[in-house]
């Protein structure tokens, strides 16, 4: 990191997920571009995490670890936006990763969108080894859209302005324990906040079938978050609006198949694994990251890993 300020400050919760957080972490150390600080914050994890990031914190002047007790992801997440000095703010799961060159295109989006408040992309859903099961491009985020339907986003794609944490919109709201996300955008939208939507392929999501969004509560929370909002009540109407935003999309090209590479990062060097997808489409399940049908696209890896220079 340069002696400057960092220009983002990203946060990463991890509890007890230390070979997923290395990857995590070499992505973040990938984007070698661009000024940052990586704050982890780890809520005691049992499985080596604090002596590895210690360590690695040693070593790394970017990285800025804190083990500690927290009451869950969002709390987790707020601990560490109080600690940044970042111009933008964002958070990236233990179980995701930035592509190549994410934040250097992020931060131009800002630049040339002065009056942008937050930044959205595309993201690829990958397996446990990085392989990609879905690309899915998204619209621009809509408050009716989000309330009556679901979040088309996810937040590795997210990038705030730090003036939004400073003026108090930022704060998660860690009463949630699966869906505080929802209600941050639904909030953001609601405030007057301005989104762009970065049509570029700019994280991947990791899925193994505990992510917090496969979780039984997970309905619950988003359906008293939508009706806090004003979502319609009736269901019928709400089928409309899922639609009537897949409509959109379908505009968009949103659905189009699609052959593509892309680099995984393998370890926190950070070393990368280089996969081609082909005939990737949007649409994925459980069943596809854990082995229980023929996959939706063909995804090759090539040679040896590549070393971030």
């Amino acid at each position: 990191m340069n002696a400057a300020l960092p220009v983002f400050s990203v946060a990463t919760p991890t509890r007890n997920s230390l070979d997923k957080l290395k990857r995590c972490v070499g992505s973040v150390r990938g984007q070698s571009d661009v000024a940052l600080e990586h704050l982890v914050q780890d809520a005691r994890s049992t499985d080596g995490t604090a002596d590895w990031l210690r360590a690695q914190a040693a070593q790394h002047a970017d990285l800025h670890p804190v083990s500690e007790a927290d009451g869950g992801m969002y709390d987790a997440i707020n601990r560490a936006w109080s600690r940044a000095g970042g111009r933008y703010l964002s958070w990236l799961n233990s179980d995701e990763q930035y592509l190549p060159g994410t934040l250097t295109q992020v931060q131009a989006c800002f630049e040339a969108h002065p009056e942008v408040d937050v930044v959205s992309g595309d993201f690829l859903v990958t397996d446990a080894h990085g392989r990609a099961v879905a690309l899915r491009r998204e619209i621009p985020l809509c408050r009716f859209y989000v309330a009556n339907t679901h979040l088309n986003t996810m937040t590795c794609t997210l990038f705030y302005r730090r003036e939004l944490w400073d003026r108090g919109l930022l704060k998660l709201d860690s009463r949630y324990r699966y869906a505080a996300d929802k209600d941050l955008v639904l909030r953001l939208l609601a405030a007057g906040a301005r989104f762009h939507h970065l049509p570029v392929v700019l994280s991947t999501f990791g899925i193994d079938g505990t992510n917090l969004s496969t979780h039984t509560g997970m309905a619950q929370e988003a359906e008293s978050i939508r009706l806090a909002f004003g979502a319609f009540r009736w269901r019928p109407l709400r089928a409309l609006a899922l639609a009537a935003r897949r409509a959109e999309r379908l505009l968009r090209g949103c659905y189009r198949r699609v052959d593509l590479q892309y680099r995984y990062a393998i370890d926190e060097s950070p070393r990368y694994a280089v996969f081609t997808a082909r005939q990737l489409g949007t649409r994925y399940s459980l069943s596809d990251v854990e082995g229980g049908s023929e996959p939706a696209a063909v995804v090759t890896a090539h040679g040896n890993p590549e070393r971030n220079v």
